[in-house]
């Protein structure tokens, strides 16, 4: 099997059998680099990265990026709560 092809099937494996809709080539390479398969841990791993550039560069900036990451870890439980619900349905 080729490598982008058990690739695929990993992320397949890990997000419950859908790939993410917002998936794009340059996620799959670096989720391959990462090894890190499922879409939620990604992008919380991909946060948790610009959150570190941003304190290198720029620590004032760590309140306001801080303040980001919740508001976006709240709308990421919104949509599993809003997916479940039209799973119920």
């Amino acid at each position: 099997m080729g490598r982008m092809k058990e690739v695929y099937m990993q992320i397949i494996q890990a997000n419950e059998g859908e790939v993410p809709e917002e998936l794009t080539i340059a996620d799959v390479a670096r989720m391959k680099e990462l090894e890190i398969f499922n879409w939620e841990q990604y992008e919380r791993e991909q946060e948790r990265i610009r959150v570190f550039r941003i304190k290198q560069e720029n620590p004032r900036e760590v309140t306001k990026v801080a303040q980001t990451r919740e508001f976006w870890e709240k709308e990421l439980r919104k949509g599993q709560i809003r997916a479940i619900t039209k799973g119920k349905q």
